[in-house]
């Protein structure tokens, strides 16, 4: 496997890409990485980028960036890289106790887009209690802890930049908010309709429901709320349902829904996505610029250490998709490049 710079990689990788890239990080160090297409089913690129060299590459909220985050023995160094302009933009350490440096599960989200002066940077951590953010040419990161109220598990669960605007996800208030930074410090403010009341989205209860997790996605028009169950009868622990919501963040009202239509989510820890497939078939044709392979109304998502499956929102069937093979330690998420 060749050693190459990001640069001299031909991107876009393919003119006919319609969908997101499933970005593997593989090997005892992550040092190998594969571009896989689900619409061909295949690798397309399989190399080793020096910008990627033990670091994990996270799509943001701006689809033209990745967020590079290489974990130290007790600090986590970021760096944002442009996949169109090849820029990359470093940023501070951040210190944390050697136990936790190695967890490096983070959502990005930029409130403009990086080369804006006044742009913020947040990260979301999975495995950490606090929150962490930048504003383009201060010298270090801020941090807080991911509490607001006096609930201790009235945590920012999730965000997505939409329409210009950051929205956040209070999982244990089960309210949509608006994410500012005013003065420093993240300000947070309930969304409302015309009279007053919150966007509140009640628990589902799908039955035998075990444990839970929650995703905002910016979808087309649409901010939706993508809400996961297990089941506490499987001994796997695989996500046996999903919930959708679809929220109007200007009226402040929701609405459950039981198809998206021609869409379809790629659900991701670090970045979801919705795509629209107006041109996908199920005629079989052999088209390789067709879709035909991608379906509609339907989720890819990651569940353990290298497996992708693809979850039919209408009959709620969960199929397996199969892989590359590769050596030891995956790592994955989805990127536009």
């Amino acid at each position: 496997m060749s050693q190459e710079s990001l640069s001299s990689l031909p991107f876009p990788l393919d003119p006919n890409q319609t969908h997101p890239w499933l970005l593997l990080f593989h090997g005892s160090n992550l040092q190998n990485q594969t571009f896989y297409s689900i619409s061909k089913d295949k690798a397309v690129v399989d190399t080793k980028i020096t910008e990627f060299r033990s670091k994990k590459a996270i799509s943001t909220s701006h689809p033209s960036w990745l967020a590079l985050i290489h974990p130290r023995k007790s600090s986590l160094t970021f760096s944002l890289l442009n996949t169109v302009t090849k820029q990359e933009i470093h940023l501070p350490k951040i210190k944390q106790k050697r136990e936790r440096s190695s967890y490096f599960d983070y959502a990005c989200i930029f409130s403009e887009p990086p080369t804006h002066p006044n742009c913020h940077v947040l990260f979301i951590a999975a495995f950490d209690t606090r929150l962490y953010y930048y504003r383009m040419g201060d010298e270090k990161f801020t941090s807080r802890p991911n509490k607001f109220g006096d609930d201790e598990n009235n945590n920012l669960a999730s965000a997505v930049h939409y329409k210009g605007k950051i929205y956040g996800w209070i999982g244990c208030s089960r309210n949509l908010v608006q994410v500012d930074f005013i003065g420093g410090e993240i300000v947070i403010e309930k969304v409302v309709n015309d009279k007053g009341q919150s966007c509140h989205i009640p628990m589902p209860t799908p039955p035998f429901s075990f444990m839970f997790n929650e995703y905002l996605v910016a979808s087309g028009d649409d901010v939706l709320l993508v809400h996961s169950s297990t089941n506490g009868n499987n001994p796997s622990m695989q996500v046996s349902h999903y919930n959708i919501f679809k929220i109007d963040v200007y009226k402040g009202e929701w609405t459950e829904l039981k198809s998206i239509g021609d869409r379809t989510i790629f659900l991701d820890p670090y970045g979801s996505k919705s795509w629209l497939f107006t041109n996908n078939t199920d005629n079989g044709s052999d088209d390789e610029n067709d879709d035909i392979r991608i379906k509609k109304n339907s989720i890819y998502y990651l569940e353990g250490d290298g497996i992708l499956y693809v979850y039919d929102i209408e009959d709620r069937s969960r199929t397996l998709v199969k892989l590359p093979p590769v050596k030891r330690d995956w790592l994955m998420s989805w990127v536009v490049m």
